[in-house]
C-alpha cells in the first residue's frame, strides 16, 4: 500500500483536541523563546563590566565578531546599581526578574482567556470497560 498523507485524505478531520493543543504549544514555545532571547541578550550585554577578554586569553573578543560593544561597558563603581532599591543588580532585575514577572502575567492571561478546555469523551472505566480493551 502506498504511503498517504493527511493532505491526500480530505475526508479525515483534525481532532479539535489536537488542534487546540498544537496551537497552545506554539504559543507557549513562542513566549518561552522570546523570554529566552531577551534574558540571554540583556544579561550578556549588561551583566558584564567589560566585553573584552582579559590579557593572556586566547579567545576572540565578542567585539571582533559583532562589532564594538563599548557602549555597553560599565563603570565598575556603578556596575551593581540597584533599581527600586531591591538590593539586586539592575541587569538581574531587568534581565531575569522582569521576564519572569511578564511570563507569570502572560500565563495567567493565557489560562483565563486563551486556553480551551476540550471534552475528552467518556472514561472507559466508568462505562464498565477496561483501559486496554481487554
Amino acid at each position: 500500500m502506498a504511503d498517504t498523507t493527511f493532505a491526500d485524505r480530505p475526508d479525515l478531520e483534525v481532532d479539535p483536541v489536537l488542534k487546540h493543543s498544537l496551537r497552545e504549544a506554539k504559543f507557549i514555545l513562542g513566549v518561552w523563546l522570546a523570554c529566552f532571547a531577551w534574558t540571554c541578550t540583556y544579561c550578556y550585554l549588561y551583566g558584564y563590566v567589560s566585553h573584552e577578554p582579559k590579557p593572556g586569553v586566547s579567545m576572540v573578543a565578542i567585539g571582533e565578531l559583532v562589532g564594538p560593544l563599548e557602549s555597553f561597558n560599565r563603570d565598575p563603581a556603578t556596575a551593581l546599581e540597584t533599581p527600586l532599591d531591591l538590593g539586586i543588580p539592575g541587569w538581574v532585575f531587568y534581565g531575569i526578574l522582569l521576564p519572569w514577572i511578564a511570563c507569570v502575567l502572560v500565563s495567567i492571561w493565557y489560562c483565563l482567556f486563551f486556553f480551551v478546555e476540550d471534552d475528552l469523551g467518556v472514561d472507559v472505566t466508568e462505562a464498565g470497560g477496561t483501559p486496554y480493551g481487554d
